[in-house]
């Protein structure tokens, strides 16, 4: 770009100068705390992405922090339509993850599962709600940024074309004992989930709402077919003031 373009803004295109403003919106925010009004807003207007990367905005403990990652070619489709979605850390009912200051270990602790594990994701934690609880809906549904940034990315391009339909998965408890399900996204809300045996593992084990699931997905070191690994723990739900 030559020096006269750049003393005269007026050249930039539209488009790029939104961009700019957003950007610069977005520095002047970073942690900063926000009021619900303001975090409200936050999750309504600012998503967007541009040069290849995607901007997300998590609110943890009402603080504002952003995150730009790179597009993996699995994900590009998805991430370009990325809606910015309240993050596991700040709940509705006013949970936030770490309270109890458990951090999952990176590999899942199944003493059964030894040598199986192969490429395994980070986990991904999740309080219950009642929806994921409920007979009728018979799912339990992920946080689609999080499945997005640490699930997606292990799919092959066949795994990835039918998502949609569901993949068969193997899902374990901490005692490896096996448990079918269905990995897919609902096409219309773009939800991801775990169905098609999810009520029988949650019933099993006596899951209720005040209960957090962490997840694990790998790949079986001998089949090379998708797995879970599902582990939970009993939390205090504690109130964002």
């Amino acid at each position: 770009m030559n020096q006269n373009s750049m003393a005269n803004g007026n050249n930039y295109p539209e488009e790029l100068k939104k961009q700019g403003a957003a950007a610069l919106a977005l520095t002047c925010i970073k942690n900063r705390r926000l009021d619900k009004k303001a975090k409200a807003n936050l999750h309504k207007y600012l998503k967007t992405t541009y040069l290849g990367k995607s901007i997300s905005v998590q609110v943890n403990n009402n603080a504002a922090e952003i995150n730009t990652s790179s597009s993996s070619p699995s994900s590009t489709a998805e991430a370009a339509n990325l809606n910015l979605v309240e993050d596991n850390g700040a709940h509705g009912d006013g949970y936030v993850d770490g309270d109890d200051d458990y951090k999952p270990p990176d590999i899942p602790p199944v003493r059964n599962l030894n040598g199986v594990i192969g490429n395994c994701s980070k986990p991904l934690e999740k309080k219950l709600t009642n929806t994921d609880l409920k007979v009728n809906q018979c799912r339990l549904s992920m946080n689609r940024g999080k499945v997005l940034e640490l699930l997606v990315p292990l799919l092959n391009e066949e795994e990835y074309r039918v998502l949609k339909e569901g993949i068969p998965v193997t899902v374990y408890d901490l005692d490896g004992n096996a448990f079918p399900m269905s990995f897919k996204v609902w096409s219309e809300s773009k939800y991801y989930v775990l169905t098609s045996g999810w009520t029988k593992f949650h019933q099993n084990k006596g899951l209720a709402d005040k209960h957090v699931v962490t997840l694990w997905m790998f790949r079986h070191a001998e089949t090379q077919k998708l797995c879970f690994v599902i582990s939970w723990r009993e939390v205090i739900a504690k109130k964002i003031k």
